[in-house]
């Protein structure tokens, strides 16, 4: 953003004497002056002749010693701030203004008038029309492009911003899409500013920028999805950190894109071993705290999880590691708590949609009594038993209205972690059912033992409530081929583990008994 000014510009002191005359004097439905913008641009188009007259002169001069007078550039950003008017954008617009800060980027060596002319720019491009009419310019076109190799990072700043906002507008994006594939080096572009930057905010611009590019076009999502990339993201991911962010949240969501194509999936196998520990810390510092803050984070946390599967399904070696502690299944026990009560309460509202008449109370549907053949039971996180449920009464939580996007986000969230579930049980049947036909190798046994480890540690170590919310993710996940559920069974039985194995039982049940009101010791 521009530095911020007192005021916005006044009209000349003559306009103010006679209405007639300053109503006539500034842009349409404003009080912004014509004749102070005219005059603020052909200062700025006088100063870049003059500059580019004494070029020769202070040749060899590094072009960051360049720039115009402060009194001009105080003025430059009254216009760069006036610039998020729509009034003025159209006034703009109709003026031609857009060739002219063209051309001034083009002739100016001064990087602050430079930043400011792209960052216009950018602010007319969030008006519809505008953005249409600058994409189809193709003088526009390349010069944005062009700027992706300038080397001040504010004009990279406002440069990716600019494509990001162009991108976005789905009226223009197809003129900027065409470019991008047809010009040189703009990944190569991208990957150095991932790579070099420590600019927080180019770093997230870039980002924001490739992910709705690479999300719009899946041709170019196949093709720049390398490894090189993917470790020029590392790179900055290490600038951004990994607490949750929505810097953070756009790169998690990049490499989600990349794992929808075969060549994405090839690179994050390839990049496993650099970008599985900043996935498990962005996903272990989430859950550090006792109940985990879903709202705002799903869609983070479906992608980083999303990744991680990929590469889990496709990695031995990944898969072993994530297998040989409790930390991966800890995450999944830690987001299913929170995320469980909204899918039940998703689940409920669409119940009710569909079936007015036939509702059932929530103590009826935990019991497991009243449920068709073909419906899974729901769980609730309350104590069906309560007087106020008998009365009729409900509490004040449920009547809170989840935005039909909070839905989408909490089950596209939920899908993810049913599909992970299902691959982590899976891959432990495979092991188990290879132990039990070598069950004298040494391997064997130590696979044998890290499984036992896993088991015990839900046995022992984790609250009843967290494990009926596992079981039944993973009862939901099943299909004709393979029921993870009946993986959880063997291994009960195996290890001796009478807890797990009765909390099970229970679940299948449809009997779910949670914290209030459990007796178990599991924390």
């Amino acid at each position: 953003d521009s530095p911020s000014s007192d005021r916005n510009p006044s009209p000349p002191p003559e306009f103010q004497e006679d209405k007639d005359l300053l109503e006539a004097g500034v842009i349409r439905n404003t009080t912004f002056s014509k004749h102070w913008l005219f005059s603020t641009l052909m200062k700025l188009i006088e100063e870049v002749e003059k500059e580019n007259d004494n070029k020769e002169s202070e040749e060899g001069q590094n072009d960051f010693s360049v720039d115009v007078d402060e009194e001009l550039q105080t003025e430059l950003c009254k216009l760069w701030d006036m610039s998020m008017n729509s009034e003025v954008v159209q006034f703009l617009n109709e003026f031609k203004a857009v060739e002219i800060f063209v051309g001034i980027i083009g002739k100016s060596q001064a990087p602050r008038v430079t930043e400011i002319c792209i960052g216009i720019l950018g602010n007319m491009a969030c008006d519809s029309e505008v953005c249409v009419t600058m994409s189809e310019n193709e003088k526009v076109r390349k010069m944005v492009l062009l700027l992706l190799d300038n080397s001040d990072p504010q004009t990279l700043n406002e440069t990716t911003r600019f494509l990001y906002t162009s991108l976005s507008n789905p009226a223009a994006r197809e003129e900027w899409i065409r470019a991008i594939n047809e010009a040189e080096n703009i990944q190569e572009h991208i990957n150095f500013i991932f790579q070099s930057s420590t600019n927080s905010d180019l770093l997230r611009n870039t980002a924001e920028f490739l992910d709705v590019l690479l999300d719009v076009d899946e041709e170019l999502c196949q093709k720049w999805a390398t490894p090189l990339l993917i470790q020029s993201m590392l790179e900055a991911f290490k600038q951004i950190g990994c607490k949750h962010s929505t810097a953070l949240e756009t790169y998690l969501h990049i490499f989600q894109l990349m794992s929808t194509t075969e060549t994405g999936v090839e690179s994050l196998v390839e990049c496993a071993d650099s970008l599985c520990p900043p996935l498990m810390k962005y996903l272990g510092i989430l859950c550090e705290d006792e109940i985990v803050g879903l709202e705002g984070r799903e869609a983070a946390l479906a992608s980083a999880l999303s990744v991680l599967n990929v590469i889990f399904t496709s990695h031995d070696d990944t898969a072993t590691m994530l297998l040989k502690d409790e930390r991966l299944l800890r995450i999944f026990l830690k987001i299913l708590e929170p995320l469980m009560p909204y899918i039940q309460k998703i689940n409920d509202e669409s119940l009710s949609e569909t079936k007015p008449d036939t509702a059932t109370s929530a103590g009826e549907c935990a019991k497991g009594d009243n449920i068709e053949s073909n419906q899974e039971p729901t769980i609730s996180t309350k104590d069906e038993t309560k007087e106020e449920d008998l009365d009729g009464e409900t509490d004040e939580s449920d009547e809170d209205e989840m935005s039909e996007k909070s839905k989408q986000l909490m089950m596209m969230l939920y899908q993810v972690l049913q599909g992970f579930t299902f691959d982590f049980l899976f891959s432990i049947h495979m092991a188990m059912t290879e132990e039990d036909e070598e069950e004298k190798e040494k391997t064997s046994t130590e696979c044998s033992n890290q499984h036992k480890n896993l088991f015990t540690y839900m046995n022992e170590s984790v609250s009843r409530v967290r494990l009926n919310y596992f079981i039944a993710t993973l009862k939901d996940a099943a299909n004709d081929t393979f029921n993870p559920v009946d993986t959880m069974k063997t291994a009960a039985t195996k290890f001796q583990l009478d807890r797990l194995e009765r909390i099970i039982k229970s679940v299948e049940e449809g009997r779910y008994v949670h914290r209030e009101n459990s007796n178990d010791n599991g924390t």
